[in-house]
């Protein structure tokens, strides 16, 4: 050849180097070559980019269509024995490491490989083995796959890189496949993102519940013997719950007589609201105090009405706070009187 190709012949394989084109190939087919700290430079960035569950996905997913992808270069040959004999110096010659299959059956479409110094066990042997002995593992159940002609997939009996001899690794029939594994992750990771967006939701519930349960029914002293609490929004079982209860509380702290209850802020009744309202009246009227309805719009008192749901015998209902509060005063045993301007 001519000084700008180079041609070596190992075993059945040959290697060419065209020095002037920049290229290499192996058996005729183009080739590169990589120094064994590039490859694991390249798998660390794969990891450290994907982490380690998407990276054994990535890796043997690729490992398998590799092996597939050299099986469907032999395609139409019937003397597997032969095949395999050839695939042991293939891999070996190209620097894989040593490979041995002491047991394959077509018929059972199982298979027993061993490997000794592979690149994958150089690589990972001083380094993380979370995700070590996926690659070539799952690159020959892609290789026996095609042999086969059915689905196989792979498990490590032995590994060198856990101080065994060699690595070994057993091929059985199987519905595993990448791209099994690959749906799998895929709806694994929805799942997880389901459930991330539900705690967030959740979380975001409580803190905003927390936060209508501050600011919501506060009981607001107006003066001796007067409260008012409004109602504003629309309540729950636990909102009626804390609304009567702060209610008792400050009309027996306050030894008030007289709480307003101001529906300014609300726009219609509901359920809630009606039977809220209702237990409310008939709590503080058992510790002797009484209710008054304040801020009764029309709209309101026709919803009222038809609702026949409040029982108004004995309650009195003013338009507005101020009405409310001017007479609750009176009741008290007091009155309002205008300061007179002196000249």
């Amino acid at each position: 050849m001519s000084k700008n190709n180079v041609k070596i012949q190992v075993s059945n394989n040959e290697f060419i180097w065209d020095s002037e084109k920049g290229l290499f190939s192996f058996d005729g087919a183009p080739a590169l070559l990589f120094w064994d700290s590039a490859i694991e430079l390249f798998l660390k960035t794969i990891e450290e980019v994907s982490g380690s569950d998407v990276s054994k996905t990535v890796f043997e997913a690729t490992g398998y269509r590799m092996g597939h992808l050299v099986s469907s270069y032999y395609q139409g040959r019937n003397d597997l024995e032969q095949l395999l004999s050839e695939y042991s110096h293939i891999y070996r010659n190209a620097g894989w490491g040593n490979v041995e299959i002491p047991f394959y059956s077509f018929d059972e479409k199982r298979a027993l490989i061993r490997l000794t110094n592979s690149w994958e066990h150089r690589i990972f042997n001083n380094t993380s083995k979370e995700n070590a002995g996926v690659v070539l593992p799952s690159h020959w159940a892609g290789v026996f796959t095609g042999l086969f002609k059915q689905n196989v997939w792979y498990k490590v009996n032995k590994s060198q890189l856990n101080g065994h001899e060699y690595d070994e690794i057993e091929i059985f029939p199987s519905d595993t496949t990448a791209a099994s594994n690959i749906h799998e992750l895929s709806r694994q990771k929805e799942q997880e993102n389901i459930l991330e967006l539900e705690r967030k939701v959740k979380e975001r519930t409580e803190e905003l519940s927390s936060l209508v349960m501050e600011l919501s029914s506060p009981v607001i002293p107006v003066l001796e013997g007067i409260l008012v609490i409004p109602l504003v929004g629309r309540f729950n079982e636990e909102r009626l719950s804390i609304m009567i209860e702060r209610a008792l509380s400050e009309l027996s702290t306050q030894k008030a007589g007289f709480l307003l209850i101001d529906v300014t802020g609300l726009s219609h009744f509901d359920t809630y609201t009606i039977h809220g309202m209702q237990r409310l009246i008939r709590a503080i009227r058992l510790l002797g105090g009484e209710c008054y309805l304040v801020g009764i719009s029309a709209e309101l008192s026709i919803q009222i009405i038809n609702s026949n749901l409040i029982d108004m015998a004995g309650i009195n209902t003013f338009s507005n706070l101020q009405k409310g509060v001017e007479f609750a005063i009176g009741e008290n045993g007091y009155e309002l009187v205008r300061k007179t301007q002196q000249s």
